[in-house]
């Protein structure tokens, strides 16, 4: 996503968090974040189809009850109450460009989703498949090329996404995925799955590990490197396992910028600069 300036980083803070309140307080949380998460990705692909239309809500030289009541002749009667509210709030306040509205509302979107999922104690299994989706895809360049296609449409995309997850996924992932798809916000579709599996580890106070095998650890070898991982950052560590065969044995691990390799292929490098 783009860099936002003071004034949009202010206007989406506070649509989140009313967003956040909203579903809270909602009779069914996890529904209304769910749906809520679902309606606001509607919405910015029909904003988007128009762009007379998504100028104007951004437009600071028109009043905030102008662009509010665009906004509501939109939408108003077609999604959620919350859902409703979110956009009309979204359109009061002043965006640095009609880009970053866009970007605030997909962000917001994607945080409600995850709170449905958070909600419903769902959402470790949500950055697991998230996680595994885009290892997925980026193992297979035809499948990341044919996801990635600007030639074919949107909904092109999201179909052939629609059968490769069909009964694999939880319905949270696959709206987050089926929107990553049709309009990646960090490029490439693995890059952005991965940045929400992170995003979604975030959202429970954990930090992620990446690490890389030769081969697949197993689940005694994944809680006791959790375990010794909690013991040296003194919190939660999720880990996403990457299999790499060129490091022979041993494992590498990636917190934040620090990296620990104990690897094979590393020490056997370094004995052979140490003969040199």
């Amino acid at each position: 996503m783009s860099v936002m300036y003071a004034a949009s980083r202010d206007a989406l803070a506070t649509i989140r968090s009313l967003a956040e309140q909203l579903i809270r307080e909602s009779e069914q949380p996890v529904v209304v974040g769910q749906q809520v998460g679902a309606e606001l990705f509607t919405i910015v692909e029909l904003v988007e189809a128009d762009r007379p239309t998504r100028v104007a809500l951004a437009d600071v030289s028109v009043s905030p009850e102008q662009r509010n009541a665009l906004m509501t002749r939109l939408i108003e009667g077609k999604v959620l109450p919350e859902t409703l509210r979110v956009c009309q709030e979204a359109t009061a306040l002043d965006w640095s460009n009609p880009a970053d509205l866009r970007d605030g509302l997909v962000r917001t979107a994607r945080s409600a989703l995850l709170q449905a999922a958070e909600l419903s104690n769902s959402l470790p299994q949500v950055e697991e498949e998230l996680f595994r989706m885009s290892r997925t895809i980026k193992a297979h360049p035809g499948l990341e090329q044919a996801l990635g296609d600007r030639q074919a449409s949107a909904d092109e995309r999201r179909a052939l996404l629609a059968q490769l997850l069909y009964g694999k996924v939880s319905a949270i992932s696959e709206i987050l995925a089926s929107q990553a798809v049709a309009r990646p916000q960090e490029g490439l579709v693995a890059d952005d799955l991965d940045i929400l599996s992170r995003q979604a580890a975030h959202e429970t106070g954990r930090r992620v590990a990446d690490v890389t095998t030769p081969v697949a650890l197993t689940d005694a070898q994944r809680e006791g490197l959790r375990a010794k991982l909690h013991d040296i950052y003194g919190i939660e560590v999720s880990i996403h396992e990457v299999i790499d065969r060129n490091i022979i044995g041993g494992v590498i691990i990636k917190v934040g910028n620090e990296i620990i390799n104990g690897s094979l292929a590393s020490k056997l490098e370094s004995l052979r600069r140490s003969l040199v």
